[in-house]
């Protein structure tokens, strides 16, 4: 039966949800929780299909779960219980792959609407996970105080300050200030880490939150355009193959981790969340079956490479398509299967 996860630190209104929707314990149990820490140990123990939280909550509120969420479980779901922000922004979002928004005092009615097509979308939900812009707006609206290091796809790395719900700087390679924040609040995939303190004074950007997000999603939606009105443009890592490599590897259960590599070792792709396997570089692996190539005949020409660890798992590394592919599989999984798998790539449009 499908869980939903309640968040909220008052008993009584989370008494009254779970009495309202127990017409619908058919459908879906009801899980509760006081915090957000209450809702992490949860989440980190069984199986949740649906998120629904508040944001102020105490010992972790809910911008910290959501940035938990982000990095540990990303394709769960998510109901956000609080006003929305602007319009403009409103109807941005809307048309993104993004979160539900559902403002207190709370309509039952609603919620049950919600709860419904989360639980019932198949696919790409449009309240799977929460994008890095979504998440800003929360932050707007909430004025918070805070640093977020948000780590994009190919795991690019930023950092930007806010300070009362305004975003004040950026750290982006060795861009900073205006250019690295729209650069980098237009991601959407990304890792959000949370410092719940500003680590800078001075506001560099000088461009409200609103007017940001605005101007970063026109200039990636220029991007685009560029993109097909010129395809030879197109950056290298968002090619259509490595793309859906990632896609069919996200989607394999016995899959817990992968990397994706060009020919010369940058890294192209990874899975969302944490992933270690971005370390077991191809070529520092070539480098040693080189060295092994008079007893094992091989090298650089090798299908596949296997290996397992004191923890049970099983590594695997193969080359594909001119890419270079490190995965960490489920104890027992046959390597071979996760090839076939990928060769679906060649095909998909």
């Amino acid at each position: 039966m499908k869980k939903i996860l309640i968040v909220d630190d008052e008993t009584s209104f989370l008494l009254s949800l779970q009495d309202g929707l127990r017409v619908h314990r058919d459908k879906f149990e009801v899980l509760t929780a006081g915090n957000g820490r209450e809702a992490v140990d949860i989440l980190r123990v069984q199986p949740i299909d649906l998120l629904v939280t508040d944001l102020k909550l105490p010992e972790m509120n809910g911008f910290e779960l959501l940035a938990w969420t982000s990095r540990h479980q990303p394709q769960l779901p998510v109901i956000v219980m609080s006003a929305f922000g602007t319009p403009e922004i409103e109807e941005r979002l809307a048309k993104m792959d993004t979160l539900q928004f559902l403002e207190k005092p709370l309509d039952l009615d609603m919620l049950l609407d919600g709860i419904l097509t989360g639980l019932n979308a198949k696919g790409k939900s449009f309240i799977r996970g929460i994008t890095l812009a979504t998440f800003l707006q929360l932050v707007k609206a909430e004025k918070k105080n805070c640093t977020l290091k948000v780590t994009s796809l190919n795991g690019e790395q930023a950092y930007l300050y806010i300070r009362g719900g305004e975003l004040i700087d950026a750290d982006y390679g060795h861009l900073t200030g205006l250019g690295a924040a729209l650069d980098v609040v237009g991601w959407s995939d990304a890792e959000i880490e949370m410092d719940g303190v500003c680590r800078r004074q001075e506001n560099i950007v000088g461009m409200a939150m609103e007017h940001l997000l605005i101007e970063a999603f026109k200039r990636k939606d220029e991007a685009a355009e560029n993109q097909l009105r010129n395809p030879a443009a197109a950056v290298p890592s968002q090619d259509p193959l490595s793309l859906r490599m990632a896609q069919v590897l996200a989607q394999l259960a016995v899959v817990h981790e992968f990397a994706i590599f060009d020919k010369p070792g940058k890294l192209l792709k990874k899975n969302s969340g944490t992933c270690t396997v971005t370390g077991l570089a191809p070529k520092v692996i070539e480098s040693m079956l080189n060295l092994l190539e008079n007893d094992i005949s091989f090298g650089n020409n090798y299908r596949s490479v296997v290996f397992n660890a004191g923890s049970r798992n099983r590594y695997l590394l193969f080359p594909y398509q001119g890419y270079r592919v490190v995965t960490k599989l489920k104890a027992g999984t046959a390597p071979q299967k996760i090839i076939e798998e990928l060769k679906r790539c060649e095909t998909t449009p």
